[in-house]
């Protein structure tokens, strides 16, 4: 995670605004909302330091223009350590778990929240997907992912083949054709 960007406020429309000025406003990924109660939404996003506060900036004051009590509390934290990341990490529910108790749920729509889950995107995030899914769930997944995503992921694998300057250098199609080669290799293991 580069950076962390919360903004609490009270009510669920301001929440909503918030989040959608926060996402046209910067190039920040949204990883959530959380309920804290009696009324108290608190929107979370992520990126890079200069997108998430011009973000959270954009955020704060569209909050204010709905109601200047709307607003409870926001905050930038530029580099977050490892484990803050479990914290605002959306846990699987009855709502996002890939598996599910409630049998109504098809598995398409398991599919589709192992991917709200995938959002947070780490090797041990796809490395489960692909064993749930299998491998062309797990690249079509991956093929919807940003390059810059990707080379983050990529960064994560020690034996993808390729490392340091040449991750920050690769295109889409060579990190998927790396991160294929590896899960193929992985799956004859």
């Amino acid at each position: 995670m580069q950076a962390l960007g919360l903004i609490e406020t009270h009510g669920l429309i301001p929440a909503i605004e918030c989040a959608d000025v926060m996402l046209k406003t910067a190039q920040v990924e949204l990883l959530g909302k959380t309920f804290v109660g009696a009324g108290l939404v608190t929107i979370t996003v992520t990126g890079d330091v200069g997108a998430v506060k011009a973000a959270v900036e954009a955020g704060v004051t569209a909050v204010e223009k709905i109601g200047p009590l709307s607003l409870v509390s926001h905050h930038v934290i530029p580099r977050p350590h490892q484990e803050i990341e479990s914290m605002v990490d959306p846990l699987p529910n009855k709502d996002t778990a890939i598996e599910s108790t409630e049998p109504a749920k098809t598995r398409q729509e398991s599919i589709e929240s192992a991917q709200i889950i995938l959002n947070q995107l780490c090797k041990e995030r796809v490395d489960a997907f692909v064993q749930e899914f299998g491998l062309e769930k797990g690249l079509d997944f991956l093929r919807t992912i940003t390059v810059v995503k990707l080379r983050n992921l990529a960064r994560e694998y020690k034996e993808l083949g390729i490392a340091g300057r040449a991750i920050s250098k690769a295109d889409k199609d060579l990190l998927i054709q790396k991160l294929t080669g590896y899960y193929e290799q992985e799956i004859q293991k």
